[in-house]
């Protein structure tokens, strides 16, 4: 019995690490690339090695959370899929003047939400799940009217997954809630340095 509890552990284990954001990226980016761009400026990497981590730690956190591989990856897929089509959309200078304002106010948003998981992690007592979700749901609003004029049906369902898993409450009080996963609080520390590592980097 302890042998098949060893084995299952390695197991999950493999598929906890398994992932790779960048490797992810390479193949949306190319793929995207070769069906709406000619311009090579569009071909330097669109995620770095700070937002890589930050994505590879997040799958992990969505393995802990769902304890299903297929799921967290579908999941981190979408997220790496959505930031790539946006990066490429506005590199090939797809955006209208509105777009492009409310491309910062997405930015701006992102940016709070960041801010603000690190801070709900780092200082006790100070989580206030409906603050999460609301400025969760104002960022899938913008997301989707963002790429509703460039990208398919199929993307903005992608938006509504990766949100539907993300602003749930369960999700978020398995993360911040003391004793209620602790494995998903131990892999949020590394997320909230990941974090920080991103808004020190501008990336967010």
């Amino acid at each position: 019995m302890q042998e098949k509890q060893g084995l299952d552990d390695q197991i999950n284990e493999t598929e906890m690490t398994d992932f790779k954001a960048s490797v992810v990226a390479f193949e949306v980016q190319k793929n995207f690339a070769n069906k709406f761009f000619s311009n090579k400026a569009v071909a330097k990497s669109l995620i770095d090695d700070t937002s890589g981590n930050l994505l590879d730690n997040l799958y992990k956190l969505l393995y802990v959370f769902t304890k299903n591989k297929k799921d967290s990856e579908k999941t981190t897929r979408n997220i790496i899929k959505i930031a790539i089509k946006i990066g490429m959309l506005q590199r090939g200078d797809k955006f209208s003047r509105e777009e492009k304002a409310n491309l910062v106010k997405i930015q701006k948003n992102l940016r709070t939400v960041a801010m603000t998981l690190i801070s709900f992690y780092q200082v006790d007592h100070t989580y206030d799940r409906n603050f999460v979700i609301k400025y969760l749901t104002e960022l899938e609003t913008l997301l989707k009217n963002l790429i509703s004029n460039h990208l398919t049906d199929k993307s903005v369902g992608r938006v509504e997954q990766i949100f539907g898993v993300v602003k749930t409450p369960e999700f978020l009080d398995s993360v911040y809630v003391p004793k209620k996963n602790s494995e998903m609080r131990e892999i949020m520390g590394t997320v909230v340095s990941d974090l920080n590592c991103c808004l020190e980097a501008g990336i967010l």
